[in-house]
């Protein structure tokens, strides 16, 4: 058997279409399980694309792209900054963080547009993950329903895999793929997935409520709006689409007083808040993400240009909470808990532009912007911006950067 036959009949574009389907499945796997598979599902991506491509076109192809190149600024302005990083061990951990940046645009330079079953058997797969994930999750609370409910009193909340930020986010994002499906009528075996997909967007939509976790619920409220706008825009219903904006205002209100685990959430930001107003921040969940913003603003004041750099932003963060906040606990030293401020401390204002520039230079290039489900992706994330680092953790990065590419290459013409 010749290795022209093997090619023509093994290394084809729908072989590797099906593979990078199979491959993104331990990828949404690792998200709530396992950070070991994160990787794996990547490498694996690259490795395919690699095997079932001509390497030299598919890297001609990527320097070629504007769009993918600019994804690679993530990972090189963490890179640069290792020229004046003195912790260099600490750099080399955010450079690893940062590789997929650099590695998994040139898995997708080889692709074409993948075909749209393989498409909606990729939004598939993260949403029936993130559904069983969320099963597990909200089994696990109403097990321990008093303790776990009591424990938000304490700044507390429900366990989840990881970053409850992070997978929330995540399950937010399920809900509005879930509303694509269903608004563009998509269904791979039969019309009546579109019962499957309303009682996953119910559940959803239910499920975040009980998590009760800010960023995602503002991130949910702000796709809604942006959805609902968007109707109201085409469809030029604007009674209908007023009523649906009170409607919209009317069930967070309305949540807030029903949803337990909710209402404790808000009682306990309200006492946080307090707390913080008479400059008590020990132990404190919304005190210490607000200090450690103050104080990342504080190291990007005095070091304007270019930031400390990548590998000692840990450094000078602690070395600033002990000469100011001496009172402070060695646990409650966090890292800026906003992605605009970790970016402005750790490369300063030229790289805060570089990386508004590789964040929002794709969206447009690519054409995405036209894509609903894209713009919303982008809401959900630099949304979590103003107060998470999103994408400075493998989870973040891996659902980020994911969905960002499957969007480009679904920009592309056939």
């Amino acid at each position: 058997m010749s290795k022209e036959f093997l090619r023509r009949k093994f290394f084809t574009e729908e072989n590797l279409q099906w593979l990078i389907v199979i491959c993104s499945l331990p990828l949404f796997i690792g998200f709530v399980c396992s950070r070991a598979l994160v990787s794996i599902g990547m490498i694996s991506m690259l490795i395919a694309a690699l095997l079932f491509s001509n390497p030299w076109s598919t890297l001609k192809n990527y320097f070629h792209r504007k769009d993918l190149l600019a994804i690679s600024l993530f990972f090189w302005l963490v890179f640069v900054s290792g020229f004046y990083s003195e912790d260099k061990a600490g750099w080399t951990n955010w450079v690893r963080i940062k590789l997929p940046y650099l590695v998994m645009p040139i898995a997708f330079a080889a692709l074409k547009k993948l075909k749209e079953n393989c498409f909606l058997l990729i939004l598939y797969g993260f949403i029936v993950i993130l559904f069983l994930a969320a099963i597990a999750v909200l089994t696990r609370y109403f097990l321990n329903y008093e303790i776990i409910t009591q424990s938000f009193s304490l700044g507390g909340g429900i366990p989840m895999p990881y970053s409850r930020i992070r997978f929330t986010l995540m399950l937010a994002f399920s809900f509005f793929c879930t509303a694509y499906l269903y608004e563009n009528g998509k269904q791979l075996f039969s019309k009546n997935e579109k019962w499957i997909q309303i009682f996953l967007l119910v559940f959803t939509f239910v499920a975040l409520h009980i998590l009760s976790v800010r960023s995602s619920l503002l991130a949910l409220y702000l796709g809604l709006f942006f959805l609902l706008c968007r109707y109201i825009f085409r469809k030029r219903n604007f009674v209908k689409g007023v009523l649906l904006l009170i409607l919209l205002f009317l069930i967070p209100y309305t949540a807030q007083r029903t949803v337990p685990s909710l209402k404790h959430k808000l009682e306990y930001m309200r006492y946080d808040s307090w707390e913080f107003k008479n400059g008590r921040v020990n132990n404190l969940s919304d005190g210490m993400r607000l200090t450690s913003i103050k104080v990342g603003l504080e190291i990007a004041k005095k070091n304007f240009w270019f930031g400390v750099g990548a590998g000692d932003i840990r450094n000078e963060m602690e070395n600033f909470y002990k000469e100011q906040y001496p009172t402070l606990e060695i646990n409650d030293f966090k890292l800026p808990h906003s992605q605009l401020v970790w970016v402005l401390a750790s490369f300063g204002v030229i790289g805060l532009v570089a990386f508004l520039f590789a964040f929002f230079f794709p969206f447009f290039k690519s054409g995405i912007f036209k894509n609903s489900l894209a713009v919303i992706l982008y809401l959900i994330i630099f949304s979590s911006f103003l107060t998470e680092a999103t994408l400075e953790e493998q989870m973040g990065t891996g659902f980020f950067l994911t969905f960002l590419l499957l969007f480009i290459n679904q920009s592309q013409k056939e």
